[in-house]
């Protein structure tokens, strides 16, 4: 028995050790960096987009016109209906969240991710009447 607990606890300092080395590597990333909508130049949310939200009788293509500023998100959503102002929206942390009124009058409440420079989420539209998934790619630049 006591020679288990005896490889057991060597067994323990080895893992201990290898683990080490790449544990104390790692370095927190400062909050500056985390969030790099607000590093100057590095705005990655502000632009156009171009995007479809899948709908029962298929995609329905939309556009985004975003711009990040005080730490808020403004901008409007477009589509074949037309335009309207984004009403609430932030980027914090890759996450986009944007509110605003369609053109018919009801809520429409988008989130997503930034990942590999595509927006990717749900949307929630009539306050939970239909909840589907979007996506949208950044145009580029003429």
């Amino acid at each position: 028995m006591k020679r288990a607990l005896t490889c057991f606890a060597i067994l323990a300092a080895g893992l201990f050790l290898a683990a080490g080395p790449a544990w104390a590597q790692e370095k927190p990333v400062p909050p500056a960096a985390q969030d790099k909508a607000k590093a100057p130049g590095g705005d990655v949310i502000s632009g156009e987009w171009e995007g479809a939200v899948e709908m029962p009788d298929g995609a329905m293509p939309f556009t985004l016109k975003l711009k990040f500023e005080n730490d808020k998100v403004t901008g409007e959503v477009g589509s074949q209906q037309g335009a309207v102002a984004i009403t609430e929206g932030s980027f914090v942390d890759g996450k986009l969240t944007v509110t605003f009124t369609y053109v018919d009058g009801n809520p429409v409440s988008m989130s997503g991710t930034l990942a590999d420079g595509q927006l990717t989420g749900s949307l929630s539209y009539g306050g939970g009447q239909m909840v589907t998934n979007w996506a949208a790619k950044k145009k580029l630049a003429k």
